[in-house]
């Protein structure tokens, strides 16, 4: 019993805009945090629930943090993309002169 298995693998091209998908999860993260410190503010909650919605509430806020430092790598990408570009201008320019 000799079976032969076919495989085969396409590539697809999927675009996912980072930015819009970043407020997307922003977004479910707050809705989350506020429904976190309903369970939080609830004078009926149990000491047990609530000490497992403070976990699940710093794990959001250290995930919102985390998505705001990616931003901050990628605004800083751009200023040295525009500093490059700057610096690429005054070369040009330097030449065209001399």
């Amino acid at each position: 019993m000799d079976e032969k298995v076919r495989l085969a693998i396409t590539a697809r091209r999927v675009r996912i805009d980072p930015e819009s998908k970043r407020r997307e999860y922003i977004h479910r993260l707050e809705r989350l945090m506020e429904q976190l410190d309903e369970v939080l503010s609830d004078p009926e909650s149990v000491g047990e629930i609530q000490l497992k919605a403070m976990g699940i509430i710093i794990k959001a806020i250290s995930a919102c943090y985390a998505m705001v430092r990616d931003i901050d790598v990628e605004n800083l990408e751009s200023e040295v993309e525009e500093i490059k570009g700057l610096l690429a201008k005054r070369a040009h320019a330097g030449r065209s002169v001399a």
